[in-house]
């Protein structure tokens, strides 16, 4: 029986999105009795919002500027490090993850790495360069005591990249990602979709559908907006047709053009960041994800949780969140597919949200972040007790 607290350190290179919402449903439900947590991350207006999230911990935040992120972050875990006594590196994502093996080096600490995001080939490339970057990419991942996969679509994908992984050592480990459904689903029902469509000033009989992605090629923002070209054209449903896309990113100018380009603006509204995407989940008529990847795609599974319908592409991660549920799928990179499933939902909207709705109650099962917290939190203990007995 431990007597202190376990001295958790978590490294995080992109504080936003995916990695930050994590952390917000699965460590609220680990014990704020059991651990104190130091966060090793970049500044960045989202990442700010952590300490918020995990309010209920012992918790020292450590931000580096963005310039020179990965060396600061290197040169700051040595540091603290050096100064601190920890039982345990919790790094998210695989750079994060890369780095904190480095900086980790000479001091041995246990660390688990949480994948937050898939391997695709034009990150290595097939030139001479190329290849060494991925060899050394893998020997810095074989380092990390534990890698821990969000979903198992992830972790075939890690494993068809780097085969040498499923040795032993790293200790290789899925935990499938969740949802705080208690207070996710809190306060549903309260008449959002009116209010947020009265703010919108969208027009009775109109279906607003939403983007809830951040603003890159991952997310398949560009065949939503050829699919909006080709269903504009269309006299019955054109006229209907409203997309809210929420969110930022480094392409949100390129995709604007893109919108100006085709003439589609009527049809495009726009909002920034919004820390909690419940009340958008909840205005919308129906959420929409064409991405090309995935590690997971939480957002699809808020969006279920709370009766939301998800028009969704079969890429990998994804199809994993929306597999026996009543979301519809789309072909991958298939603008014509998305199209079509957008004009089946608008034809059919009443029929699909009930099917939506009535799988609300599987979903606060499956979706149970608190799944995850207890996984990670013995996955935790095993980490170090092996460690220890070394």
């Amino acid at each position: 029986m431990r007597k202190n607290k376990i001295n958790l350190l978590v490294v995080i290179r992109h504080p936003v999105g995916g990695i930050r919402t994590y952390l917000k449903y699965t460590y609220k439900h680990l014990d704020p009795g059991k651990y104190q947590l130091t966060v090793l991350t970049v500044r960045n207006p989202e990442g700010s919002q952590i300490q918020t999230d995990l309010g209920g911990f012992d918790i020292r935040m450590v931000e580096v500027d963005n310039q020179q992120a990965e060396l600061r972050l290197v040169l700051e875990m040595v540091k603290l490090l050096s100064t601190n006594t920890y039982d345990l590196i919790h790094s998210q994502g695989f750079t994060a993850g890369a780095l904190s093996v480095v900086g980790n080096a000479c001091f041995g600490v246990p660390h688990v790495l949480t994948s937050h995001d898939v391997l695709r080939e034009d990150q290595f490339g097939k030139t001479a360069f190329g290849q060494i970057k991925r060899r050394l990419f893998g020997q810095l991942l074989g380092r990390a005591d534990v890698i821990q996969s969000v979903s198992h679509d992830a972790e075939a994908n890690l494993l068809e990249y780097f085969p040498g992984l499923s040795g032993g050592k790293p200790l290789l480990r899925v935990i499938l990602n969740g949802i705080d459904v208690d207070a996710f689903a809190s306060g549903m029902g309260q008449g959002s979709n009116g209010v947020l469509r009265r703010d919108l000033g969208i027009a009775e009989g109109a279906v607003l559908f939403g983007f809830l992605g951040r603003f890159m090629p991952q997310k398949g923002f560009e065949y939503l907006v050829d699919a909006v070209d080709m269903i504009a054209k269309d006299d019955k449903y054109g006229k209907r047709l409203k997309v809210l896309a929420v969110n930022d990113g480094a392409y949100i100018r390129e995709y604007k053009a893109l919108i100006d380009s085709k003439r589609l603006s009527e049809y495009f509204m726009f909002h920034g960041f919004v820390p909690d995407v419940r009340t958008i989940l909840e205005g919308i008529d129906a959420l929409v994800m064409p991405s090309l990847w995935e590690a997971y795609g939480l957002i699809a599974a808020e969006a279920l949780l709370i009766g939301c319908p998800v028009i969704a592409s079969d890429c990998i991660g994804l199809r994993e969140v929306t597999r026996g549920t009543p979301a519809l799928t789309v072909r991958t990179k298939d603008a014509t597919s998305l199209a079509d499933a957008m004009i089946r939902f608008m034809a059919n909207p009443v029929t699909i949200r009930l099917e939506t709705k009535r799988y609300m109650q599987e979903a606060r099962t499956r979706y149970d972040s608190r799944k995850t917290a207890a996984q990670l939190d013995a996955l935790f203990d095993e980490t170090i007790e092996r460690r220890c007995r070394r």
